[in-house]
């Protein structure tokens, strides 16, 4: 029997079964959301150290992992929405109180698994120079199922679907552009799951936003103006752009706690910026335009 190759495994998104031919399909980079189950012990006093199994239970089950890709321009505007929370309105995606529930479609070649109930808990941009921008979600959801089938989708080739690298990238710092070497975003809902009678989740709830925005900038004169900023912080952007396409990360404000430059060898002296995005007055900590129009 061949051995299941992870070359030959695919992925689907919906906002709700069953899947079809209009669901989303992705190229991903790694898949690691799963179900990982309890056995509860009784674990108490019976005359002896050893555990019997006619003692034991099945406790909850825990459903997580992360899904790593590459984002383009058509599968930002999938995904935001779930990320943040708010439907999109004419290309722009905003903060919500709540996140929508999708649904999840993993074929692992030997097996097709399904997972419902799933919500963004947390979402990282990253890219570095020379690669990629990718997105990482981490996700919690209610339930696993197996024995699925996987319907017949094809990838999109389509000029808003290829994606974005590190070099479309500018960031925006104290209203001045900054040459950076890396970024991380990181927009974390801290979802956490709740369980009632039953040992799979109920319900998930965003308990939190924190945003959190970090890179690594030269230790230039340049950039003296981002050391020893005012409490208050300033506003920022993030932009990746190809072409007339472009996403906009727009932040009320960054506060940047100091950090001093460091010397680490004989090379350029980078300087890590660890930044906290948050609401100021009536803006959002975040919002995010999306123009996937080619």
């Amino acid at each position: 029997m061949a051995q299941p190759q992870g070359s030959q495994a695919q992925f689907a998104a919906d906002s709700a079964t069953p899947f079809d031919g209009s669901s989303e399909a992705y190229e991903v980079l790694s898949d690691g959301l799963r179900k990982t189950s309890t056995i509860l012990d009784t674990g108490g006093l019976r005359g002896t150290r050893e555990h019997a199994q006619e003692r034991t239970r099945y406790g909850n089950d825990d459903v997580r992992g992360s899904i790593v890709m590459v984002c383009s321009p058509a599968d930002l505007d999938n995904w935001l929405p779930r990320i943040l929370g708010a439907a999109e309105s004419a290309d722009s995606f905003d903060f919500a109180e709540t996140l929508p529930e999708w649904v999840w479609l993993s074929d692992r070649v030997g097996d097709v698994y399904l997972y419902e109930g799933c919500k963004v808990a947390r979402a990282t941009f990253a890219g570095s120079a020379g690669g990629f921008v990718n997105m990482t979600l981490d996700v919690v959801a209610k339930s696993e199922t197996t024995g699925q089938s996987f319907p017949s989708l094809t990838l999109s080739v389509a000029e808003n679907s290829k994606p974005y690298i590190f070099s479309d990238s500018t960031l925006t710092l104290q209203s001045s552009s900054r040459n950076i070497t890396s970024f991380s975003l990181v927009i974390d809902n801290l979802a956490v799951p709740t369980y009632h009678n039953s040992t799979t989740a109920t319900d998930i709830d965003a308990t939190d936003q924190v945003v959190t925005l970090d890179c690594n900038v030269d230790n230039s004169s340049g950039n003296q103006d981002l050391y020893e900023q005012a409490l208050a912080g300033a506003t920022g952007s993030l932009v990746l752009t190809r072409g007339n396409m472009s996403c906009t990360f727009t932040f009320g404000t960054l506060q940047v706690p100091d950090q001093t430059p460091i010397v680490g060898g004989k090379g350029r002296i980078g300087w890590d910026l660890s930044m906290t995005a948050r609401k100021t007055g009536s803006t959002a900590a975040l919002s995010v335009t999306n123009d996937s129009t080619a």
